[in-house]
């Protein structure tokens, strides 16, 4: 049976699904409809138990509420109204309203509010810096809207801003606006109204306020979403409340009564949060002008002071902002957004497992981020490496890179933009044996296990507790993280290096190539003019022997290369495939999906826990339960970073780095070497052309020598380039030396040039040329034909120059 001026379960094709919950005072139902399946939060005057107590004031107050949301307020951070169809439905709803009062059609919010946000387990520290600024901003947004039209809302509380789902993120909205009231001159309210936590002062102690009540609400709600708790004693009673707060400093935005009644006045915000220190500092600020006792001075600044803002301040304009000699200047909207305009760039450096984090203008240069990242951990400046995660755009940090591009906005709250190794380090990517931060109220605890501790203090002491196993967890995924993507930024590093080593290689055996064209040269030149002996003996084999002598010399010193260069394959190979193998690690495999530190059970003992505190029925062992968590938590941090397979995986990544390295300083000697022994071929083809067109010259039709400059009759005329050295003497980098262990590299020479061993066979290059003659045999003719001499040396000459020049465009 529906009991009187309740809504009936279905109004046409309108369902009453549940109720939502309610405002000030008001019920707020969601309908449904079957055929759109258009959602709508109904809010309805409340129906008291004795219709009696229904004011005139309770009904003023209603119709304002709805007057304001249909008529007046258009913004998107507050809940807006929507047209409801048919008008029956409207119709047959208003029938079973109190007193006729109209009722409210406002666009359903899904995501609840933000005080169901608060109470869940991981947010018993704070949101995530994400979070923290959608909310402040959805606030300033609302408030200065609503202070534009001279309106002030009164009763901002968690409760009073819902989440709407818009796409695959939540905006937050301001609602129920039952105690808004218009403001003006000589209109200031005298009514205490609003939740008593959230409540300025001068809303208790004032028989006026204005609307810089509504800055006191936003400074405390922005303390709230930060630390997870309020700022001022929020379990004391309202007078000892009072008493404190009036004590209190401008710079002061906390207080905090430890277990033996001592009061503690803060000036910064506590340690246990979520969010970077460069923006808690920030806040730090912008929370001195929100909870400011004095309510002419909340929100505002001297005129003249910029409170860290770098520019000007947004003018906001409403009632209270004229104000005599105008030597204040309001600041409360301006410096938010001054702040949520900021980009905070954040890092975590794997070598100490520390958050680093610094704002990034456009100017800000790679350099000032090295300086800052040397200043909290201690790496030197050249030994700092960046690491991008996979979320970032640009594949590495380069010398064009600006910090300011960075940043990622939309970056999935608690990880970082970019990941800190220490270059140096030889041993392990994560520093060995990192100590543990754990915070005062949990050292304190320990220090006096036996102590029973108050309901606020074991409060705080469970949700610090929960705070640190949760932090643990997400670190030790962090740093798994960081590995991976030191392993994928070291992985793809070795993959781009395999086309140069390819080119290396056809380069190299161009030139093989090029000086087995040379042999075949010196070979058919020796035979051509040595047929019929018409070149004086003595002369042509001082010049055949010291031809050979050069060609063999060349012909050792690329075979060599060519040896290096096989060998660098082949270890390039072997260090790809590790490097590849070591990102297969099981440790890398769904290590976000890993609970190491059994959290679902701790978010049990800390639900228990809390519900003994508000059940009341707390003792002297009400803190052992987390406190046992804290201790496992320990033993299990030891566990995980001492475990082997997470000290090999480290030291298998840093391994496949140095021989990557050794193998890159090689490959670099051995493409100069190529370029020197391009150079040396080509000189040996030009000074060989040049000296048998010499010996063609010098000789007469009947074979005698010719008496003229540059007479070759005695045989030792001819200058000769200067001797090509060995290339184990140029080279000290071929030269063994023993390996440390199985698959890794060698360890440079105290001189600093690294020593290179490479195994593998070689397979010997085939030659052409046998003991000075040409495989398969060569046609003699009976005596030289200088044309036919010269046109077959020609077309020798002209193919090696081409071979030459090919390998050089190839290796440009």
């Amino acid at each position: 049976m529906i009991k009187p001026f309740e809504d009936p379960p279905q109004i046409g094709e309108w369902c009453r699904e549940k109720r939502l919950g309610n405002g000030g005072f008001g019920v707020v139902t969601l309908w449904r409809n079957k055929q759109t399946q258009q959602a709508v939060a109904i809010k309805k005057f409340h129906i008291l138990q004795d219709r009696s107590e229904i004011t005139d004031k309770h009904c003023e107050r209603w119709r304002n509420e709805v007057k304001l949301m249909t008529e007046t307020v258009q913004n998107d951070h507050i809940v807006r109204t929507v047209d409801v169809q048919p008008r029956a439905f409207i119709e047959e709803l208003l029938r079973s309203s109190a007193n006729g009062l109209p009722v409210l059609c406002m666009e359903y919010c899904e995501g609840g509010d933000l005080r169901r946000v608060l109470n869940r387990v991981e947010n018993c520290s704070g949101l995530r810096e994400q979070d923290v600024r959608d909310v402040l901003r959805s606030l300033r947004s609302a408030i200065a809207y609503l202070h534009s039209l001279k309106i002030t809302h009164r009763d901002i509380k968690p409760e009073n801003l819902v989440l709407k789902q818009h796409g695959d993120r939540f905006i937050y909205k301001l609602t129920d606006l039952g105690y808004a009231k218009a403001l003006d001159k000589q209109s200031l309210n005298a009514s205490l109204v609003g939740t008593v936590e959230y409540i300025a002062p001068d809303l208790i102690y004032c028989d006026r306020y204005n609307c810089s009540v509504d800055y006191w609400s936003m400074g405390v709600i922005g303390f709230e979403i930060v630390t997870g708790v309020r700022p001022f004693i929020p379990h004391a009673p309202i007078t000892r409340w009072m008493m404190h707060v009036q004590q209190k400093k401008s710079a002061d935005i906390a207080i905090t009564e430890d277990n033996r009644e001592n009061y503690t006045y803060h000036t910064e915000i506590f340690a246990e949060n979520h969010i970077s220190t460069c923006l808690r500092k920030q806040l730090e600020r912008w929370l001195m002008l929100a909870l400011e006792w004095n309510p002419k001075q909340r929100g505002y600044v001297p005129y003249g002071a910029t409170v860290g803002e770098g520019t000007p301040p947004k003018s906001v304009t409403f009632a209270e902002d004229s104000r005599p000699g105008g030597s204040t200047v309001l600041k409360i909207f301006s410096l938010l957004d001054h702040i949520l305009e900021k980009r905070i760039l954040v890092l975590f450096s794997l070598h100490d497992c520390r958050w680093i984090d610094l704002e990034v203008t456009p100017d800000t240069s790679m350099a000032a981020v090295r300086e800052h990242v040397y200043q909290l951990t201690g790496i030197p400046v050249d030994e700092i490496e960046l690491i991008l995660p996979l979320e970032q755009k640009q594949p590495r940090v380069g010398s064009d890179t600006r910090p300011y591009d960075l940043y990622l906005p939309d970056l999935q709250s608690g990880k970082p933009m970019v990941y800190v190794a220490h270059r140096a380090s030889r041993e392990s990517i994560v520093q060995r044996d990192l100590k543990p931060r754990i915070p005062k109220s949990i050292t304190d605890v320990f220090q006096n296990i036996k102590v029973k501790l108050k309901p606020h203090m074991l409060r705080q002491f469970i949700a610090n507790a929960y705070y640190f196993i949760a932090n643990e967890q997400r670190l030790y995924v962090l740093l798994l993280d960081g590995v991976r993507n030191y392993g994928l930024t070291l992985n793809d590093a070795i993959a781009r290096r395999k086309e140069e080593i390819g080119r290396m290689n056809k380069v190299v055996y161009g030139i093989v190539g090029g000086v087995e064209y040379h042999k075949l040269t010196v070979s058919h030149t020796r035979d051509a003019l040595n047929a019929g002996k018409r070149i004086p003996s003595a002369s042509f084999e001082t010049a055949s022997h010291q031809w050979e002598e050069k060609c063999s010399r060349v012909e050792t010193n690329v075979r060599k290369l060519a040896e290096m260069a096989d060998k660098i394959s082949k270890r390039y190979e072997s260090v790809l495939k590790r490097s590849r193998d070591a990102l297969r690690h099981a440790l890398l495999q769904e290590y976000e999906q890993q609970d190491y530190f059994g959290l679902k059970t701790v978010e049990g003992r800390y639900e228990q826990t809390r519900a003994r505190i508000l059940e009341k029925i707390t003792n002297e062992k009400s803190h052992m339960d987390m406190s046992q968590a804290v201790y496992e938590c320990l033993k299990r941090r030891d566990v995980l970073l001492r475990d082997a397979g997470f000290l090999e995986l480290q030291r298998q990544l840093l391994d496949v780095r140095h021989e990557m390295q050794e193998i890159e300083k090689v490959l670099e000697k051995v493409v100069e070497l190529t370029e020197k022994y391009k150079r040396e071929l080509a000189r040996l083809t030009l000074e060989h052309q040049d000296e048998v067109w010499k010996m063609l010259s010098s000789v007469d039709a009947n074979g005698h020598a010719v008496t003229t400059n540059g007479t070759l009759s005695n045989g030792g005329g001819t200058p000769h380039g200067p001797s090509i050295a060995d290339i184990d003497d140029m080279v000290p980098v071929f030269a063994s030396a023993k390996t440390r262990g199985i698959g890794s590299s060698s360890i440079a020479s105290s001189n600093g040039t690294p020593k290179f061993l490479l195994g593998g066979p070689m397979t010997p290059l085939p030659s052409t040329v046998t003991n000075g003659s040409i495989e398969g045999g060569h046609r003699e003719e009976e005596g030289p034909n200088v044309d036919e001499l010269i046109a077959a040396n020609e077309t020798l000459i002209m193919t090696t120059n081409d071979l030459l020049s090919n390998s050089l465009l190839i290796l440009k």
